[in-house]
């Protein structure tokens, strides 16, 4: 008969065994250097998430408190014509306060004591605007003063460039206008518009005797509304809405703005979380990255602690109570320095935001940040440290000794927690499950090409070892592949942080080059507008007479459309299976006629525009022709001037929109509209601001109805412009960034503690400190190499995916900045791998024969 003798040791209750805190106590103190990682990719990676969902809580507040504020009313009627009679009527029927703005564009010559022209817009107002929200100006009574006769005031950064005065004067078209202030906000305005579009603000009254509204002028209305309940917005908004949809205008409530400015953040918000998402994963690789060399170093102390009869389990918490208390005090110090960085932000961005950003403590925000962080600290420490519990007592002995068993059913409940883990929070930062799935789905693919480059990189340098290299490139390549070999770890850390931080570049670099502005190249970079038929001849000389080129003289013809494809504009309003947007239909479009291609134009599809048989053939722009849903072949009547003018689609162009403007949707062929009431633009090139500053004030002076574009104005602005925007996208990425760096450092650094005795034992047999260097530098140059380039090629995937179909941008990488950053992967594992080889061959070679006994 066989007996079984199992041996069952108490098991002590963790919060109660004194005995296991104070020897995580005494260990933590003395070994706080080498978990500096672990606790500094959670400070990192949990204040990038606390500010940037702080920050995403605090504007979503704004924007729900400040929505009225800067609708500056309760319901908005716009157009770009003149409102229709019985839509006036249906106006004058509704009850409450109403105020009247029309905006147009046009030059203005600024008479101060520093003169000049430049394009403005022009602010026409007439009644109490604004009936919600703050009208802040320069003297406080200069809106009043500009109430009582010929007064404008101007906007504030436009009053600061030309040095503007209460007693100077700005000439617009045919009237000089004396400045009553300035103007620091106003609902609707300031902010990104007063940088592209500054303002100039006059009384209605006053608009038609500037003489700027003529003819193909392009006017833009709207109809401001008070009102006092949410019912009569209600019913102001049904009793606008049919006619506001027939003639192709536009209505906006406050609810409206709230939904159009969250829209407008969209990109924001989804690349703050992308950055929070990519800092948290960071985050998580460092914590099991530093927890896991951390232990494999600590394998011979829990060897001996097992000899003197330490439990598994009593191994397992003194390195468990280290993790979760330095996950908490990460996690604070991650809170407190995200509170820092959340109020920073503002400052940052206060000329983009069109709100008055009254920031609080966003407790949720915090709540979740401690929680990750120790959600993390558990989740990422605990799978490492399993292993902790299977140390055998006679690795003492025999170091490379392994245990019999290694089962653990918390190890299954661990890994499988960290693989929902990603997913889970992806889910949750996104508020989509599909585009949570997709960061999961990337960042798996991701692990698993690294696994397996890591993998071959061992079996092929195993299988093609080249015996004959000196013994430094040999044992270099040894090392990849040899027991204890950190290529796999290395690899994945390295190379996930190479993609993640490659990933990001590419984002960045794609949402900041969205406005690709051409202008240098362009032929022309001055535009004039607005050139009545009888100025023609005029401007012409005038430009010649300033050795300036013609480049273009085009003109324009505006009208609307009356039937698409066989189908009346009523009856596609009508059609609810008709997937044609209202705006292209009721829209007032600009045309040309002329029987060639521009050099911005390329045929997609069919031929160029032509009379055939009596008929005529017109050309559409390919984003439209997707629009109106027709195709070549199909009919289009177009109502110019109040006369129907049936055409054929002839072909479809393919045009670049910015390149030698203007550019038009459609394109008619001579011989047809040489007789329609028309306007003219002229282009030229002027490249000396001296001849730019003469030839503007002649202009003013002699066609002041005529309006000039400076594309190298426009230029500079929109460089200035996303030079800042690039600074405070790059500000918050750097967290991203610097997590990514403190992995991979921190990594690298830990390693060194696997290679001491290595390279020990190396000196004692004789290897002198110059092989040493050598030998390491090559192997972490391979694992850089390796690593870096797997993770870099694996961005560009994933970056192509995130800007086609999660921001819906081009994908514009920058091929040099992703080489840059290979190279600095590189150049930073070698360098650290070379730092941690100087203090290892300080070591005397009597260290490890001691210790070895």
């Amino acid at each position: 008969m066989e007996y079984i003798i199992k041996i069952k040791k108490e098991t002590r209750n963790l919060f109660k065994d004194k005995w296991v805190w104070k020897m995580a106590y005494r260990d933590a103190r003395k070994n706080f250097s080498r978990l500096f990682l672990f606790i500094s990719s959670i400070i990192i990676g949990i204040a990038a998430l606390v500010s940037i969902n702080s920050f995403n809580i605090n504007l979503q507040r704004s924007i729900d408190e400040q929505a009225k504020d800067l609708l500056g009313a309760d319901l908005v009627v716009n157009a770009n014509n003149k409102f229709e009679e019985d839509l006036q009527a249906i106006f004058d029927s509704i009850p409450g306060e109403q105020a009247t703005e029309a905006t147009t564009a046009s030059m203005a010559m600024f008479m101060t004591s520093t003169p000049g022209t430049r394009l403005i817009r022009i602010v026409a107002l007439e009644g109490d605007f604004p009936f919600y929200g703050e009208l802040v100006t320069s003297p406080e009574d200069a809106y009043e003063m500009m109430k009582t006769g010929p007064y404008a005031m101007v906007d504030e950064n436009l009053a600061s460039h030309y040095d503007v005065s209460s007693e100077d004067s700005i000439r617009l078209g045919n009237m000089v206008f004396k400045v009553a202030g300035e103007v620091s906000k106003i609902p609707g305005g300031g902010g990104i518009q007063a940088t592209f579009t500054p303002s100039v603000y006059i009384s209605m009254d006053y608009l038609d005797s500037t003489g700027l509204v003529q003819f193909g002028s392009r006017v833009n209305y709207k109809q401001y509304f008070k009102l006092s309940n949410d019912e009569q917005v209600e019913s102001a908004v049904s009793q606008v809405k049919p006619l506001v949809k027939r003639y192709g205008h536009s209505s906006e409530t406050v609810e409206d703005r709230k939904n159009n400015l969250g829209e407008g953040f969209e990109n924001l918000y989804r690349f703050f979380n992308l950055l929070a998402f990519v800092a948290l994963i960071l985050g998580c690789i460092g914590v099991a990255s530093s927890v896991h060399i951390y232990v494999r170093e600590k394998r011979e102390m829990v060897a001996v602690l097992r000899c003197i009869g330490t439990s598994g389990w009593q191994a397992f918490n003194i390195f468990f109570i280290q993790t979760v208390i330095l996950g908490v005090i990460g996690s604070v110090l991650g809170v407190l320095l995200g509170l820092g960085i959340q109020f920073a932000l503002p400052a940052l961005l206060k000329e983009f935001i069109p709100l008055d950003l009254d920031l609080h403590i966003a407790w949720s925000a915090i709540l979740e940040g401690v929680l990750l962080g120790l959600m993390i600290s558990l989740l990422f420490s605990v799978l490492p440290l399993v292993a902790v519990r299977f140390v055998p007592p006679l690795s003492v002995l025999r170091t490379n000794y392994e245990p019999l068993r290694t089962f653990s059913k918390v190890r299954i409940l661990v890994v499988v927690l960290i693989i929902l883990f990603p997913l889970a929070f992806a889910t949750y930062q996104s508020g989509s499950f599909i585009i949570g799935g997709a960061f999961f789905g990337g960042l798996l693919l991701a692990f698993g090409c690294l696994a397996l480059v890591a993998n071959l990189l061992m079996k092929v340098v195993k299988r093609f070892f080249p015996q004959n290299w000196s013994f430094i490139w040999r044992q270099s390549l040894a090392n990849l592949f040899r027991p204890n070999n950190q290529t796999l770890v290395l690899v994945v850390v390295i190379g996930l942080g190479a993609f993640l931080i490659a990933t990001l570049n590419i984002v960045q670099n794609s949402l900041l080059n969205q406005v690709e502005f051409v202008g240098k190249e362009n032929q022309s970079n001055t535009i004039l507008f607005d050139i009545q038929p009888q100025q023609k001849e005029g401007v012409i000389q005038l430009t010649r007479d300033n050795d300036l080129p013609v480049q273009q003289v085009v003109p324009i013809i505006t009208c609307r459309l009356s039937r698409v494809a066989g189908k009346t504009i009523t009856e596609i309003q009508n059609d609810t299976t008709d997937a044609i947007p209202n705006w292209a239909i009721t829209r007032e479009y600009r045309v040309t006629y002329r029987d060639t291609l521009t050099a911005s134009e390329t045929m997609e599809k069919g031929v160029v525009q032509h009379i055939s048989n009596d008929s005529i053939y017109v050309t559409i722009s390919s984003g439209m022709q997707e629009n109106l849903q027709v195709d070549v072949g199909d009919s289009i009547v177009f109502d110019i001037q109040g006369i129907p003018v049936t055409t054929y689609i002839s072909g479809i162009r393919d045009v670049e929109w910015p390149k030698d403007p203007p550019n038009f949707i459609f394109v008619f062929p001579t011989g047809v509209l040489e007789e329609a009431p028309q306007i003219f633009v002229l282009t030229t090139r002027i490249d000396e601001k001296v001849e730019a500053n003469s030839y503007q004030r002649e202009l003013v002076s002699l066609f002041p109805n005529v309006s000039l574009i400076d594309l190298r104005l426009v230029l500079a602005t929109i460089d200035e412009f996303f030079d800042k925007v690039s600074f405070i996208i790059q500000f918050m990425a750097l967290f991203s960034i610097m997590t990514g760096l403190v992995v991979l450092a921190g990594a690298v650094i830990n390693s060194k503690y696997l290679r001491l005795k290595e390279n020990v034992l190396l000196r004692t047999i004789g290897a002198v400190r110059k092989q040493i260097w050598g030998m390491t530098i090559l192997e972490y140059g391979y694992l850089g190499f390796f690593a870096g380039f797997t993770g870099i090629s694996l961005s560009v995937l994933s970056g192509w995916a995130l800007s086609i179909y999660f921001f819906e941008v081009v994908f514009l990488p920058d091929i040099a900045n992703l080489l840059l950053i290979w190279l600095g992967i590189m150049t930073l594992t070698i360098l650290v791998g070379w730092f941690n080889t100087r203090d290892v061959i300080n070591r005397s070679p009597l260290e490890v024969l001691r210790k070895e006994g």
